[in-house]
């Protein structure tokens, strides 16, 4: 049998996991590239000062959709896979961890297990800090196989996932001609000076879908904290340019994302949305939503996991 791993940063289920959560991350050397110590006290403190603010956001949200979403896919993929298979879920930043994660199967008996992260596009801050934490917990499974699974922002399964539900978007709101802006987490500047692909990777995806589509099309970046330097354009900014430009039917497209989460529930559909409505005037603007599952996105892992 062969153990399918679904890593993901993970989502606070209450105000002292939310804690927890963001000391956990910013203790993340990929997330702040500071000395141990210095790091570990950084964390510390953003976490005091950030949990509470951070928290109220989950509960505007009505809080956390991530663990449900990871658990529907999960399930439906171990169907998916048949029972040669056995799939379970773990997160970076909340529990189960990493090493809780491959305990788990590996008490089953599983001696080869395959990981998924959650992440389309490669990043030093995502898809580079799982491995680096997979290897730290490795030698603590020896008789244990473990691999990392290629990202899949160009799996063709993926694209058409993406093409499914942005036409279902524009069914759904009676647009004519939208133009796509694609919306996603932005990075460090800093970053993409060390060779992190993740700019080019997000900008590929864009063309792609947005190709299949026929549309036009921006990329936008959001989500940057603290007073470093970050990719953009900034996503509110891209919105100001495209209104001056008279551009009247607009969808975000959350494109590094592949479960509702913070960065979409609030960050796009509390500030970024309402800016463009309320703000700007833009009368015609929405963005897709991401389901819990979807069946080509269980085709896309599936397809990741049986090809490997």
């Amino acid at each position: 049998m062969t153990g399918v791993l679904l890593l993901n940063m993970g989502s606070p289920l209450s105000k002292k996991e939310m804690k927890l959560f963001l000391f956990n991350m910013f203790r993340d050397k990929a997330i702040l590239p500071f000395p141990t110590v210095q790091r570990t006290l950084l964390a510390y403190i953003i976490s005091i000062f950030r949990y509470s603010s951070s928290w109220k956001k989950y509960e505007l949200i009505g809080g956390s959709k991530l663990i449900d979403s990871m658990n529907q896919i999960k399930d439906e993929l171990a169907t998916e896979l048949g029972q040669n298979y056995s799939v379970t879920t773990a997160y970076s930043y909340t529990l189960p961890g990493i090493k809780d994660g491959i305990k788990t199967l590996r008490d089953k008996g599983i001696r080869e297990i395959k990981i998924v992260t959650m992440f389309p596009q490669s990043s030093f801050s995502t898809t580079e800090s799982i491995k680096n934490d997979v290897d730290k917990v490795k030698n603590k499974f020896s008789d244990v196989q473990i691999s990392i699974m290629k990202t899949f922002a160009e799996n063709p399964n993926f694209i058409s996932y993406w093409v499914r539900l942005t036409q279902e978007t524009i069914l759904k709101h009676n647009y004519k001609n939208p133009t796509l802006l694609f919306s996603a987490h932005a990075i460090p500047v800093y970053q993409v000076e060390k060779g992190d692909t993740y700019v080019d990777e997000i900008n590929l995806s864009a063309k792609t879908i947005a190709d299949k589509l026929d549309l036009k099309y921006r990329v936008s970046f959001q989500s940057k904290i603290g007073k470093l330097k970050w990719v953009g354009p900034d996503s509110k900014e891209c919105l100001k340019g495209m209104h001056t430009e008279n551009i009247d039917e607009i969808i975000l497209v959350p494109i590094s994302f592949v479960n509702e989460n913070l960065e979409t529930a609030y960050d796009q559909d509390v500030e970024i949305i309402p800016y463009g409505k309320d703000e700007l005037g833009i009368k015609n603007i929405c963005r897709v939503e991401i389901p819990q599952s979807h069946p080509l996105l269980i085709a896309t892992f599936k397809q990741l996991l049986t090809e490997s």
